[in-house]
């Protein structure tokens, strides 16, 4: 007798979930579709501005930071394409993103399985407005995300080869976008409290692809702009990743977070919540986002002890808290955080979701809404009855902070409840 089809010894339960995610993918890819042809926010203005001009001057030349140098050359394939197709630039950049936002959402379908967790909780993120919104609007938070779990998902088992391999999606990370760098100083950390506790360097090996990688980008920059002062020449990437929080020096860039009420109280009537500088004096001598940045430090250094002490779970298993636990950390509680910069935190949530109790789900809940309701209220404009309700709604007096009081509570619910797990 023929052995039986795959299709016919797969489990009814996991046919059922193949043809709800198969399903719920079409679906999303809809969605997506008219969003391609969407303008979203005049960042894309910026990104194809950035990529000609790194394509016609040079990389090392043209290159002034904000976002890091592999970031840079994404935009440069992307402008490549616009001016040897003719096509316009919207839909081009667009379509990266969704490259990465459909990897992303396959990763993630591969991670809940690994982890023992039901595969439909990725749908929550390729079908929740907030993240639709995110690709609406046109923010490029996709491609370093893809990257970030793709790190998470090759961490197999503990072993060095595998610590390695997942150090080569964490140095592209590091070298596109600043919320990275709070992911390469947790990593450190777990490498660190590895080696002093069992003397094993094998976690230490991740670092090795960003060093190289960081370092292959300097020596290009250094050797490109030479011209006498080796110094100069080469304190340009340094520097780009060193003075990123001047960017904006605001106590919150629109994003709800802790700092939100503290703007709104101590702004002008008139003023937009981002005229207040992060350089204020809370303490003597002390800068606020020098106060958060330590805080922040502290808080991911003492979570990633106390994941490493616990010896039962999957290595997949801590490195999903921990990422979880510090990019959900970092937008809420350092200053000149963005409305989009809880994105990849976000992300981690429906990770996190699928596994820890109902409270952490109300709470992620609710503060996705609050999120999708903030950044919809600043920039949506399609389709025009949602964009205009939302507006409307964030033009009354106290409706942004009352999203950042909602976001805030939710936010404590949600760090609590990731430190308290032992396990997913």
């Amino acid at each position: 007798m023929a052995a039986p089809t795959p299709a016919l010894t797969q489990p009814a339960g996991d046919r059922s979930a193949t043809i709800l995610l198969t399903l719920g993918g079409l679906i999303g890819l809809i969605l997506r579709y008219p969003m391609l042809f969407y303008m979203g926010v005049f960042d894309m203005n910026a990104y194809h501005d950035w990529g000609k001009r790194s394509i016609a001057d040079g990389l090392p030349i043209y290159y002034h930071g904000i976002y890091f140098p592999f970031q840079y050359q994404i935009f440069e394939v992307c402008a490549w394409i616009v001016a040897r197709s003719g096509w316009d630039f919207v839909p081009v950049f667009k379509a990266s993103n969704l490259v990465f936002d459909v990897g992303s959402f396959w990763v993630l379908i591969l991670l809940l399985r690994r982890l023992g967790l039901n595969p439909a909780y990725a749908l929550l993120y390729w079908l929740h407005p907030w993240f639709l919104s995110v690709f609406s609007l046109g923010y490029i938070d996709f491609h370093f995300t893809f990257f970030v779990l793709l790190t998470v998902y090759l961490l197999r088992r503990e072993t060095t080869r595998d610590y390695l391999v997942a150090g080569i999606p964490l140095a592209f990370a590091f070298l596109m976008k600043p919320q990275a760098q709070i992911l390469v100083i947790a990593t450190f950390m777990y490498g660190v409290f590895h080696y002093v506790r069992r003397r094993d360097v094998g976690p230490l090996c991740m670092m090795a692809a960003p060093i190289i990688l960081f370092g292959g980008y300097e020596a290009y920059f250094t050797a490109s702009r030479f011209s006498g002062s080796l110094y100069e020449a080469g304190r340009l990437l340094p520097d780009s990743y060193l003075t990123v929080t001047n960017v904006m020096p605001a106590l919150t860039a629109q994003m709800t977070n802790l700092w939100y009420p503290i703007a709104y109280f101590m702004k002008e009537p008139g003023d937009q919540i981002y005229a207040i500088s992060d350089r204020i004096h809370l303490l003597p001598y002390i800068q606020a986002r020098h106060l958060a940045a330590a805080v922040v430090v502290t808080l991911v250094g003492m979570y990633v002890s106390r994941v490493h002490r616990a010896a039962e779970p999957l290595i997949t298993d801590k490195f999903v808290r921990i990422f979880g636990f510090a990019t959900v950390a970092v937008p809420f509680i350092m200053t000149s955080a963005h409305e989009n910069h809880l994105f990849l935190g976000s992300v981690f949530l429906v990770l996190l979701m699928a596994a820890l109790p109902l409270c952490f789900k109300v709470a992620s809940h609710i503060l996705l809404m609050v999120q999708f309701a903030n950044i919809y209220g600043l920039y949506g404009e399609h389709p025009r009855w949602l964009a205009a309700l939302l507006r409307d709604g964030f033009n009354l007096k106290y409706m942004p902070l009352s999203y950042s009081l909602i976001s805030i509570a939710c936010f404590l619910v949600i760090l609590g409840s990731i430190w308290r797990a032992r396990k997913l």
